[in-house]
């Protein structure tokens, strides 16, 4: 018989372990990969659900300006708050529906022709030489107004109906190497461009094997890269700044249905200035995407905007926030508060005389400068017309005009489609600007700009608009000439008729002559050249000084240089070398023609003539205050000396002989002495001068009171048609606001 062979049992407690064991094995495998493999992806989700985040907005800062006999503050720009419309492109199911409903009520024309404006503005400056003149006409074309509201519907449709983000900025300042090193994995949807890093969500399949390619390169853990570059678009501004009418409107269709889903609002910080136009041409505005837009705005957007803080904390189980255990704040930064040197009652009265001597003198613009030649501070700085920045975009506003069949005569296409020049007087080319449109059924119809200058006035044309400045730049030659003793006072000339210059060695006749506007004098001294403002008289000064001389000390007055004034519009004149001069030119230069400067140069010369010598730097910011309490002062600063004290002295008698018995009659005060000069540049028409009401620049620079110089003023009125004259414009207008601030400052009678 033969035995069978004994079965083997199988171990219930073996079969125990060995299933324990592969179980084991699985939970290590998985614990392996989430603690380890993603670690960084599961911490970015812990930490999103666990954790509460907000954005802490840093308050934008305000500018101050000050009353001299209250020494109270007044806020001219502050921060105001309204309501942020929002999207979440991902919880809209009807785009269209939505952008039908809203661009009636978030379109602003005004608002988009601003916009617009900056777009060629900006555009204007960054042309390729390669372009056509048709090309640039075509890319500086403004849109209509049909163009402009089409536009922002299609803006509109496309910000609530893209659910993932064209564009994300990875990183910037990455290191040369890394960047070498991304380029050569050729990563589709992955851009390296100037040190910055970009990715393109919709051109990426695979989020997981591009985060993890790239991820070392830019600094961003590999699992949160993941999720950033699937590009999902949660969160979509619509429009800033609504007015409160709006919101209530739009808050009736969030109760209406489903389609609305997806819009919310919140309330967000925005620009207000409490005394609307007053100095608006120095502080400018803030745009929609609450970037300053021309004068402090601008140039100090960086320190008044702030910085961006944020809080996070540990939430509970239901999703509330837990005020103890781990939490990161980071606070926001307020942005830097600016104080002006801008007196608010000067100012105030400032604006008020210029905008009605705009009016008198029938003027197309104005602007005035007033400043304390001691310290070089800027009490007051108005141009007219002007504008109220909390209503920028009025400057937009546009109005029907009609022309008869002689004044279509005087209109004239422009090399920009749609956009025609209208000459209001064709010898002089006062001009203003034509839309020439088509209404619903094709009929031509005509526009202007309902303030005939239209964004003009955002410029602040003391600072950033040079100018030829005329007589008034008899002054600094005289200067120039008595500082150097090539004349003293008492020098005389014959002034017996025109002075021929520029000889022509073919004809042997000169080419030009050197004339007075009022006629010949005789024997005259320098101090009666001066008060009578005399170009022959002036030509045989410049003669005296030379070119090269002449050029140094134009120089040393600060006009070959921008002052440095806290704009960052700050245009520069133009004046030629001075071995370039002809004849003509040096004759010319010493009565203000042929040269351009702008008003803050001249001014700040006028403070060096009579403040005792010395060029002082210019500034409007008395003092910065940071967020952490600290105070920044501007303190008076003195370039260099231009001319000697004495030379100073004699400048002052002469310049209020100028005004006592002198053309500047009509800038006398009661019972004050003041200096000062006038000025009357011509303007041109195909190279040639013009003459007559409408055709000149009219100014005056004066300062008082005579002793102790406390402030210099100076005036300019743009083609005044009552009066070709600044003797007859520009001076009365001095003397009003001269007047004004003899009582303000209380400063007793001297005369």
């Amino acid at each position: 018989m033969y035995k069978s062979k004994p079965r083997v049992e199988i171990n219930k407690i073996t079969f125990l372990i060995v299933g324990m064991a592969f179980i084991t094995a699985i939970i290590l495998i998985k614990l392996f990969q989430l603690q380890i493999l993603d670690n960084d992806y599961y911490q970015e989700i812990a930490a999103r659900e666990q954790y509460g985040y907000i954005e802490l907005p840093a308050q934008r800062g305000e500018i101050i300006i000050t009353d001299y006999h209250s020494g109270e503050e007044f806020l001219i720009t502050t921060n105001t708050t309204l309501n942020l419309l929002y999207a979440d492109p991902a919880l809209i199911k009807d785009p269209l529906y939505i952008a039908d409903k809203l661009t009636p009520l978030l379109f602003d024309l005004e608002d988009a022709a601003a916009a617009d404006y900056e777009r060629t503005n900006e555009l204007s400056g960054n042309l390729s030489p390669d372009l056509t003149e048709e090309e640039i006409a075509e890319l500086l074309k403004p849109l209509t107004d049909e163009e402009l509201e089409k536009q922002f519907k299609q803006e509109l449709t496309e910000k609530i109906s893209q659910k993932q983000r064209q564009e994300i900025l990875l990183a910037t300042e990455v290191e040369e190497e890394d960047l070498i090193k991304l380029q050569n994995l050729n990563i589709g949807g992955i851009e390296v461009t100037e040190g910055a890093v970009y990715a393109y969500p919709p051109q990426i399949s695979n989020t997981k094997y591009v985060a993890e390619s790239i991820a070392d390169y830019v600094k961003i853990p590999s699992g949160k890269l993941t999720k950033l570059l699937k590009g999902e678009n949660r969160y979509v501004v619509l429009q800033k700044k609504l007015d409160i009418d709006i919101s209530d409107q739009i808050k009736e269709f969030f109760t209406e249905d489903e389609k609305w889903n997806g819009l919310g609002m919140t309330e967000e910080y925005f620009r207000y200035y409490p005394e609307g136009t007053l100095a608006a041409s120095i502080i400018g505005y803030v745009n929609s995407d609450n970037v300053g837009q021309y004068g402090i705005e601008s140039s100090f957007n960086t320190q008044l905007q702030g910085i961006t803080g944020k809080f996070q904390t540990k939430k509970d189980s239901v999703g509330r926030q837990i005020t103890v255990g781990e939490s990161i704040l980071e606070p926001a930064i307020d942005g830097d508060d600016i104080v002006l040197t801008i007196d608010r009652s000067i100012q105030l009265k400032v604006e008020q005389i210029l905008e009605y001597a705009v009016w008198e003198y029938q003027a197309l613009s104005g602007q005035v400068i007033v400043m304390n030649p001691k310290t070089g501070a800027i009490i007051a700085m108005a141009n007219a017309p002007g504008f109220d920045p909390n209503t920028y975009g009025d400057v937009f506003e546009k109005e029907k005009i009609t022309f008869s069949q002689e004044e279509m005569e005087n209109l004239y296409e422009s090399e920009i489609e749609g956009l025609l020049t209208y000459y209001t007087n064709p010898i002089t080319l006062d001009s203003i600007t034509i839309f020439k449109e088509k209404d619903d059924n094709g009929n031509i119809e005509y526009y202007k700009y309902k303030n005939d200058v239209g964004p003009e006035v955002y410029h602040n044309k003391i600072v950033s608009w040079p100018y030829e400045p005329g007589s008034v730049f008899k002054t600094i030659a005289m200067a120039i000439g008595i500082d150097d003793g090539d004349i003293t006072p008492n020098t005389t000339y014959n002034d017996t008729g025109p002075i021929g210059v520029d000889l022509n060695v073919f004809t042997g006749e000169y080419d030009f002559e050197i004339k007075n506007s009022d006629g010949y004098f005789g024997l005259v001294n320098m101090t009666t050249v001066l008060a009578k403002s005399l170009n022959t008289g002036m030509t045989f000064i410049s003669k005296k000084i030379g070119p090269a001389l002449f050029y140094s000390y134009l120089e040393k007055f600060g006009f070959l240089d921008r002052t440095d004034i806290e704009f960052d519009s700050e245009a520069l004149g133009k004046i030629e070398y001075f071995e370039d001069w002809t004849e003509s030119e040096l004759a010319t230069h010493a009565f203000g023609q042929g040269i351009t400067v702008t008003m803050i140069q001249l001014a700040n010369a006028y403070s060096t003539v009579v403040n005792g010598g010395v060029l002082m730097q210019p500034y409007i910011v008395e003092e910065v205050r940071h967020d952490d309490e600290t105070i920044t002062q501007t303190e008076p600063y003195e370039i260099r000396r231009v001319i000697s004290e004495e030379t100073s002295v004699i400048m002052s008698a002469m310049l209020v002989n100028s005004v006592e018995n002198g053309v500047a009659a009509q800038a006398q005060v009661e019972e004050h002495y003041v200096g000062g000069k006038t000025g009357t540049s011509q303007t041109y028409k195909y190279g040639k001068a013009l003459s007559g009401n409408g055709t000149t620049i009219t100014s005056f620079a004066g300062y008082g009171p005579v002793e102790d110089p406390q402030f210099v003023i100076l005036i300019k009125l743009d083609r005044p048609k009552a009066n070709q004259w600044g003797s007859q414009t520009a001076a009365p207008t001095f003397s009003k606001i001269a007047d004004y601030l003899f009582d303000y400052y209380n400063i007793p009678p001297d005369k």
